[in-house]
């Protein structure tokens, strides 16, 4: 009988210990709330082997002909897929991006006003190829764009972005990564600008028959340049073939911007002419 009573108690001892072991001490109770992480979402990697091109669309969704640039750049992304890449700065005069009752949304931003300034963008629908021939004749017509989008492409790369991407889906902050390798010797300073832009966008468009398009689906739009218009320099006396230059951006995204529908935008260009020697893109939110 009094073995009976040992491992009873026995047993009883076992289950306060065991019972007992969610109780925490200091220090962890400060711990208790850790932070979520499964909002986010880590994106692909981007490694690039070919020459890519950039065509900057000045657009407005007052502008009549617009709607045909939207056309050229379609078209060439049917040819190209994510070879060519198109952003659209809602920038100019404002009898074209302007807003009224009819056209209600304002897609222009400060930061696309500037690079309209100094490219001199005046007319619309215009843009810029790998920003060719600046100063004097850079800006090009939409018909011009095929010509030159496939010269370009013909052209060995003279540099290949690398790219990562991390989206944190509760605090809306977007993060790239990025590193480009030099395929060949640059001898003037090097900048790199970012710039997000959003697609899918459904907002009135001013038609080339003169009608009005209430569910014109708005793509490619130019949203913000978290490193300023024109970018940052990276090296003041270009580089080496092989050399690699890394660096990282954040940026908060709006709230009312579709994350899903939106992708950075990098290019590396050559400060003394502004032309782009590589440009990239990826997705915010794989």
């Amino acid at each position: 009988m009094n073995y009976l009573k040992y491992y009873v108690a026995f047993m009883f001892s076992c289950y306060l210990c065991l019972n007992s072991c969610d109780v925490i001490d200091e220090p962890f109770k400060d711990e208790m709330n850790p932070r979520d992480t499964t909002s986010i979402v880590q994106g692909d990697t981007i490694i690039q082997t070919e020459r890519a091109v950039i065509i900057e669309d000045f657009t407005g969704h007052r502008c009549k002909n617009c709607p045909k640039a939207s056309k050229a750049i379609r078209e060439l992304d049917s040819l190209f897929g994510n070879k060519v890449i198109p952003l659209a700065i809602h920038a100019g005069p404002s009898n074209f991006t302007g807003v009224n009752n009819d056209y209600p949304i304002d897609f222009t931003t400060e930061d696309g006003d500037d690079i309209a300034t100094h490219f001199g963008i005046f007319a619309m629908p215009m843009g810029l190829v790998q920003r060719l021939d600046y100063p004097d004749s850079h800006q090009k017509t939409f018909s011009a764009w095929s010509g030159l989008t496939f010269l370009e492409l013909a052209e060995s790369p003279q540099a290949l972005f690398s790219l990562y991407t991390k989206y944190d889906s509760l605090s809306r902050v977007a993060v790239l990564n990025y590193s480009v390798e030099l395929n060949s010797i640059q001898s003037n300073p090097l900048w790199i600008a970012v710039y997000l832009k959003e697609s899918e966008i459904i907002a009135p468009q001013l038609m080339p028959n003169n009608s009005r398009n209430e569910t014109y689906v708005h793509e490619n739009v130019f949203r913000s340049a978290p490193l300023g218009p024109l970018g940052i320099l990276i090296s003041q006396n270009g580089g080496e073939g092989g050399q690699v230059f890394s660096g990282s951006v954040t940026s908060n995204l709006d709230p009312l911007w579709n994350a899903k529908e939106c992708e950075w935008v990098i290019i590396l260009y050559d400060e003394s002419n502004y032309q782009v020697i590589q440009p990239g893109s990826t997705l915010v939110y794989p």
